[in-house]
């Protein structure tokens, strides 16, 4: 016996020449003690062997209290331990010795214990240099230990290199156990499928191909074997394998999905996310609520819920999570989706942020998603920062040196972005050109199709967006950008029917996509009454003999009925104006009955009304017009008893009718220009003749600001001057006027703008000359929500009447809605 160049206890062949030295030296009573040793170990191994663990191990632990040098006697103690389960032990005589200190046929007993400890590098250590002296079993151990130590190339190399295998199908399955560890899913299986060869019923060698089979994907193989022997598993495997299987359905019924819209079969990919939606809720409701597993269902139920477009259930699902969790990345990014979709941007945001990479490029999609997430916070900087970021993404991708570049998909999104980009800052005529630029470039693209029509119709032009509409419908004519372009451009047609039937069945072919649902809305604003009110409370200052009155008001309310399935609809309309002279007040009040139809981009109306003061005479009046094509609108309308009488002349008892007429051409939101002719019959004779033309040009325009800058002309000829009220024989004007909006807070369809209005100009009256004219006005505007709105302001006006100049200051509020 004695120690090799490691330094491990060995017997070595010549022990017997060192003995037999050892018998001339040494005193004849050691040698006795040597032989008592010796033959005491002999004796507690036989008991051993005979099933008296208990008794070999006392014998054992009296030897090593009398020699506790003895190598020998503490390696069989060790394996004595071992068969009696007393993995302490082990541990504990252990605790300060090293590899070297043991013989080597201890070292399996010693990190068996070990690896049960779950100290697998230790265990890994005792067997590193002793392994190959051991044997196969020995190899297999090592492998196995390196495995759970995390040292999976050195476990690759050690099992791979076993070479016969094993006989054992314990062996082979432990060899297919630490391939699995190491992440080699293929090897593992080979070696489980051996095992099971060799013994179809052994139970570690099932398990270990079920597991192999989790691993490589095959979770619903996997789930099937775990079912057919549930005790053969663990409660938290089970759970695991049946949660991973339910995520692979999920996975494999979006790619599912997916496809059967590509194949235009909507109905069909929803009822196809209905199946796991099922299995997913019942395993929830199984598995214990503080499990891992359920947590990981938890989470999966959210990502379904988004792909499914429940946005609304998805948010639900996702505030209701216990707040000690931490989500991972794909439940956090599918609630983002879903606060974005149902319009909270500003609790989307922190969860896109929180996806972002502390190093390196983000994910072109999350950028895209952030992005539109700041846009509807009105963080058009931010934005601008992450549209240039993403602008860097490069429309062709190299595969390899030598081979031709492959297109890069994406770069199609990241195009579409700038052109909206440049719509959302109201850059109307680049959204335009960058539009244009990319159905040139790829007009087979429907998606590119379907956005020009958006950008045409956001600029005016529906009937040209049609053409584009139509190129898309050529090449994806059941795609879902495509539908929802035909029935937008139907809806700004005045198509009614049209866009009500193709509303519907989008609504039956994907019946939670938020824009679909938006149709739904405003077809239902058309069955509901609807309101419009204004008042106008005015005080002028100024000549003898005001022209506005002292004190003025005008009071006009609208009672829409719903819109009828062919465009007609009843109202009722109160018309209230009123001023006080010097010596009197003048007023008319009436009341209307009407019938309004619109549709083609045509409307129609007419209407009995009547004046509640003075004569009880009805009056009719009636209107028309119509779009001749994107640009150019035509307008005409008459009424018996019109309200453009002066007050004064009704006061004096005289009524008048009027006719006008008036053509708007419309280039685009920034170029448009108007002329309108009026003429006024009054019943002194007197017929009043009027002509008006003016230019509106866009000068600025950006995220929250616009700027209008236009002139007018203005000309009036009354046949008889002079009488009772102001009454001119000529007068005419010259002016120019600016506006501006400033959209000071926004959140969707809800909306504060400031807007202001300055004009100025020369006019001029016959018998008196010109005078210089001002108007100034500022007003909130409020979109209280899609149906509602309200506005209210100040202005002042000064202009001169008959040589006198009057100043009139005024307040206004208006109010229109949906019921």
């Amino acid at each position: 016996m004695g120690r090799d160049k490691n330094g491990v206890v060995r017997i070595r062949p010549a022990a017997g020449l060192l003995l037999a030295s050892l018998l001339l030296v040494a005193p004849p009573e050691l040698l006795l003690a040597n032989e008592l040793a010796e033959s005491s170990r002999t004796a507690a191994v036989a008991l051993a062997h005979e099933g008296q663990i208990e008794r070999a191990i006392a014998r054992l632990e009296e030897l090593d209290a009398a020699h506790p040098g003895d190598p020998r006697i503490l390696a069989d103690l060790l394996i004595l331990y071992r068969r009696a389960g007393d993995n302490v032990a082990i541990l504990k005589r252990t605790a300060d010795l090293s590899p070297t200190d043991i013989p080597e046929y201890a070292h399996p007993a010693w990190a068996g214990a070990l690896r049960d400890a779950r100290q697998f590098e230790h265990a890994a250590a005792v067997l590193r240099d002793s392994h190959r002296q051991l044997g196969i079993p020995g190899r297999v151990r090592y492998g196995v230990v390196s495995a759970e130590a995390g040292d999976t190339t050195t476990a690759i190399e050690v099992l791979g290199d076993i070479d016969p295998l094993p006989e054992s199908a314990r062996e082979v399955a432990m060899m297919a156990y630490g391939m699995r560890l190491s992440g080699q899913a293929r090897a593992a299986l080979a070696l489980a499928n051996k095992a099971r060869r060799i013994n179809p019923d052994a139970g570690l060698p099932y398990v270990e191909q079920t597991l192999a089979l989790w691993q490589l994907g095959a979770a619903e193989r996997a789930l099937k074997a775990v079912e057919a022997r549930p005790a053969r598993f663990e409660p938290d495997v089970r759970l695991q394998i049946e949660a991973d299987a339910i995520a692979a359905d999920i996975r494999q019924a979006v790619a599912r999905r997916d496809q059967l819209l590509a194949d235009a079969r909507p109905q069909a990919a929803d009822a196809i996310m209905k199946a796991p939606q099922q299995r997913l809720d019942t395993f929830i409701e199984r598995a214990p609520t503080d499990h891992p597993q359920h947590h990981r269902a938890l989470y999966d139920r959210i990502y379904l819920l988004r792909q499914r477009e429940r946005m609304p259930e998805a948010i639900a699902s996702w505030e209701a999570l216990p707040t000690d969790l931490a989500p991972p990345p794909f439940a956090r990014r599918a609630a983002a989706d879903a606060y974005l979709a149902e319009e909270q941007p500003e609790v989307a945001l922190p969860l896109y942020e929180s996806l972002l990479p502390a190093q390196g490029p983000a994910d072109l999609r999350l950028l895209l998603d952030l992005y539109y997430t700041l846009i509807a916070l009105e963080d058009y900087g931010r934005a601008a920062e992450l549209r240039d970021q993403a602008d860097r993404t490069p429309a062709w991708l190299t595969i390899a040196p030598g081979r031709e570049p492959a297109a890069n998909w994406e770069r199609v999104d990241v195009d579409q972005l700038l052109v909206n980009d440049s719509a959302y800052r109201q850059q109307d005529a680049e959204a335009w050109w960058r539009s244009g630029g990319l159905v040139s470039t790829a007009p087979a693209h429907a998606g590119l199709w379907s956005q020009r029509a958006q950008i045409a119709r956001w600029r005016g032009w529906p009937e040209r967006a049609t053409t584009f509409t139509e190129r898309a419908e050529a090449w994806a004519p059941e795609a879902l950008e495509t539908r929802l372009a035909r029935a937008s451009v139907a809806r700004d047609l005045g198509h009614w029917d049209v866009w009500e039937t193709k509303v519907n069945r989008l609504a039956e072919d994907f019946p939670h996509d938020v824009r679909v649902r938006r149709h739904l809305d405003e077809l239902d604003d058309r069955n509901r009454f609807s309101i419009e009110s204004e008042v106008t409370v005015g005080r002028t200052r100024g000549g003898d003999a005001l022209v506005s009155g002292n004190d003025d008001q005008s009071w006009r309310t609208r009672l829409n009925s719903p819109w009828s399935g062919h465009g007609i609809r009843a109202f009722i309309e109160h018309r209230r104006e009123t001023a006080t002279y010097e010596d009197t007040e003048g007023m008319q009040d009436r009341v209307a009955v009407g019938v309004e139809w619109a549709a083609d981009r045509k409307q129609a109306w007419a209407a009995v009304h009547r004046n509640r003061l003075g004569t009880a005479e009805p009056g009719v009046a009636a209107g028309w017009s119509q779009w001749l094509n994107d640009h150019w609108q035509l307008s005409v309308e008459g009424d018996s008893h019109s309200m453009e009488t002066p007050l004064r002349a009704t006061e004096a008892g005289l009524e008048g009718w009027s006719a006008n007429a008036s053509i708007d051409w419309r280039a685009s939101e920034s170029l448009s220009a108007y002329a309108s002719t009026g003429l006024l019959s009054i019943d002194d004779g007197n017929r009043r003749l009027s002509l008006g033309t003016g230019v509106t040009r866009r000068v600025l325009a950006g995220p929250h600001h616009s700027t209008d800058l236009g002139g007018d002309l203005f000309y009036q000829h009354n046949s008889q001057p002079d009488g009772p009220y102001y009454n001119p024989e000529n007068s005419s004007s010259a002016s120019v006027r600016i506006d501006h909006d400033w959209i000071t807070w926004r959140r969707y369809d809800r909306a504060f703008t400031q807007h202001f209005h300055a004009a100025t100009g020369i006019g001029y009256q016959a018998d008196f000359g010109s005078d210089p004219v001002i108007e100034l006005r500022y007003e909130h505007r409020w979109n209280l929500n899609r149906r509602w709105a309200v506005r209210y302001g100040v202005g002042w006006s000064s202009m001169a009447y008959d040589g006198e100049r009057e100043r009139r200051l005024y307040g206004l509020f208006g109010v229109e809605g949906i019921f």
